[in-house]
């Protein structure tokens, strides 16, 4: 690959690197680029991994020393959507794309729903059928962030919303923290099945590191209501972009 090629997929991960940041979707980027230069579906995703992974690093550190201390929240529910990102990543297989697409628009506009009018918390929140509940949501969600990153943050972010009920800027550091900690694990499966490309991921890690670094800024100085507009527009693109393309 040419140093053009090369430059090109660090601008494409340092887009997906504050997208992934404030909202999710940024692997709907990562991955066509990669796939663009000759990578396969499966090898694509794997190398994905080494970006987010990185990625998070930086979104979870750069969140810490700006007083979002929230690694304590994602730090159970990251490991317990570890255990499902073991099953989603040994049954990552092609899947039927047009159909995935559709279920992502789909899970994409409720999503705007839950950001315009953040739902109400059941009184019975603390309730053990709602921690049990909890705990099978992130568990569910962490079988498809290891099947297929793509979309994930916009499901942990609903999730995340419904159950602990956090402003948006805390929820993304929770987010943030719970990704780094499943796609440890997952890299790790992907590494062990030759399916990772190390050059074209790590020059894809450094722009996500970069985007992930700027997000943090911009998602602290902005605040909530900036961030509220940035993810509905995020949402919005991606939810048409599943239904057309």
């Amino acid at each position: 690959m040419d140093i053009l090629g090369y430059l090109l997929i660090y601008a494409g991960g340092a887009l997906a690197g504050i997208i992934n940041t404030l909202a999710g979707g940024g692997s709907m980027i990562t991955l066509p680029i990669l796939m663009f230069y000759g990578l396969p579906a499966d090898l694509a995703n794997g190398t994905n991994r080494i970006a987010i992974l990185l990625q998070n690093i930086v979104g979870v550190s750069s969140f810490e020393r700006k007083g979002v201390k929230a690694f304590k929240i994602s730090l159970p529910l990251g490991i317990v959507a570890a255990c499902g990102a073991v099953i989603g990543s040994f049954i990552a297989v092609d899947l039927n794309e047009d159909l995935l697409n559709k279920v992502i628009g789909i899970i994409l506009v409720i999503m705007v729903i839950f950001v315009i009018k953040k739902p109400k918390v059941s009184s019975n929140i603390n309730g053990k059928g709602m921690v049990i509940l909890k705990y099978i949501a992130f568990f569910g969600l962490g079988i498809y962030g290891g099947f297929i990153q793509a979309g994930i943050g916009f499901l942990l972010i609903t999730a995340i919303t419904f159950f602990i009920g956090t402003d948006l800027i805390k929820t993304n550091a929770i987010k943030v923290g719970i990704v780094l900690i499943y796609t440890c694990i997952s890299l790790i499966i992907f590494f062990y099945n030759g399916l990772v490309n190390v050059p074209l991921g790590i020059m894809l890690a450094l722009g996500n590191m970069t985007g992930a670094y700027l997000a943090v800024k911009l998602a602290i100085s902005k605040g909530i209501k900036f961030l509220k507009l940035f993810l509905i527009a995020v949402v919005i693109v991606n939810a048409i972009r599943a239904f057309l393309f």
